[in-house]
């Protein structure tokens, strides 16, 4: 039975991405834990190798009781990679790459917990990757443990695995075992909550809930005065079918005039390709840039030294996915334009004073950088003024987020009276 103290509360929490390693997962989950008053043990891949600590770290030190590290190299993106999930359906696919990595970090951390006579009252797993689930599924069946089974984005349904059948008609197999097992399952928007729920029974819901990403204010530096031209950042990867093609195709339609004073930075992995694709090189020289990797410390100080911060998905119908970087764009209080198509992101953005434009309509897309970039020239002539609404900015901080994260645990360790 799992203790009344809450204080003492203890979780094992499954991730195989965690601080250090640079990657948003990393950085959400890790910053969750973090802030939650618990002792934590957890369950991760190896996090030796992986380059400079994040924020959040120390707090999930503090915190952790066990770090069980579980050693595994999944097959790094690459040509030959991409070629053999074309030739071999379910190769990487079934639920992901890292699925050798699930029932060795099952052993360890049951050897961990027996050694260490760690016993949680609780266990939360975090997918993606979606092997963190199934190691909890195996726990499940272990140690009997109350677990709340964490989704940031869909599985099965995912769009951008659409093309996937055969991997498609075992994920669901899998998802339907998880969801089952699960004693709470979590969704990072209501529109991912909807899309996977609506194939299970109607009952399944009532163990749901919806928890945003968060951001915490204290990492981002004081606003600068800005001098020079505009700066419009895009900060994050691409891949798949999201791409800034969207947003080129929307400068290509602007009078190159009204962009002399512009320069648009892509600030993250871009797609090789970009640089030779017509949208690119038909656009002036210097107006588009691209640069690698950051730090998350500096990505925060380029978010709040722009004059516009876009957020880009793939052109769609609807979009159910709320990327963690548009919560972290929330924070640096700089005025956001999403290309977006309806949905969770769209929705959001609205709501908080951003304008959206729909990825499948160029025109669209140039008239509200238009329309953008001449109030991003209006608020330079101006003293610095907080950008959005502030209360709808404020659900997203990660202390009122954590304070959620915590009660679901709590309501997920509490028997049913």
């Amino acid at each position: 039975m799992p203790r009344t103290d809450v204080t003492r509360q203890r979780l094992l929490a499954i991730s195989y991405m965690l601080p250090p390693v640079l990657t948003p997962q990393s950085i959400q989950i890790g910053r969750l834990l973090g802030h939650l008053d618990m002792e934590v043990a957890t369950v991760s891949g190896p996090l030796a190798a992986a380059g400079p600590a994040l924020e959040g770290e120390d707090d999930l030190a503090r915190h952790t009781a066990h770090r069980i590290e579980v050693g595994f190299d999944p097959p790094a993106p690459s040509f030959a990679l991409n070629l053999a999930r074309r030739i071999i359906p379910l190769y990487a696919r079934v639920p992901d790459e890292f699925r050798r990595w699930i029932k060795r970090a099952a052993e360890a951390a049951l050897a961990k917990l027996t050694e260490s006579g760690f016993r949680p009252d609780m266990m939360a797993s975090f997918g993606e990757p979606m092997s963190d689930h199934l190691v909890a599924l195996k726990l499940k069946q272990e140690i009997g443990a109350p677990w709340l089974a964490h989704f940031s984005d869909p599985w099965a349904d995912n769009p951008f695995r659409a093309g996937q059948l055969l991997a498609n008609a075992v994920n669901r197999r899998l998802e339907a075992r998880v969801i089952a097992a699960a004693d709470r399952v979590v969704f990072t928007s209501e529109e991912t909550r909807a899309l996977v729920m609506r194939k299970y029974p109607s009952g399944w819901r009532a163990k749901t809930a919806v928890l945003a990403h968060n951001f915490a204010r204290s990492l981002y530096p004081a606003p600068p005065v800005k001098s020079g031209g505009l700066a419009l950042r895009h900060i994050g990867s691409f891949y798949g079918r999201r791409t800034p093609l969207p947003l080129l195709r929307g400068l290509r339609l602007i009078d190159p005039e009204r962009l002399k004073d512009v320069r648009v930075e892509l600030v993250g992995r871009t797609p090789q390709w970009l640089r030779v694709h017509p949208a690119w090189r038909g656009l002036p020289k210097g107006l588009v840039t691209s640069s690698g990797f950051v730090s998350y410390a500096r990505s925060l100080e380029l978010m709040v030294e722009a004059d516009l911060l876009l957020v880009i998905e793939a052109p769609a119908a609807t979009s159910v996915f709320l990327p963690s970087k548009l919560i972290d764009y929330l924070g640096a209080r700089v005025p956001i334009l999403g290309i977006v198509p309806p949905g969770a992101s769209a929705s959001l953005l609205r709501r908080v004073g951003g304008r959206v434009a729909d990825p499948r309509r160029p025109q669209e897309v140039a008239a509200a950088l238009e329309q953008s970039i001449a109030e991003a020239r209006q608020r330079r002539s101006g003293p610095f003024m907080p950008w959005g609404d502030e209360a709808a900015r404020a659900e997203f901080e990660v202390e009122h987020i954590a304070d959620a994260f915590r009660r679901l645990l709590i309501e997920t360790a509490t028997p049913a009276a």
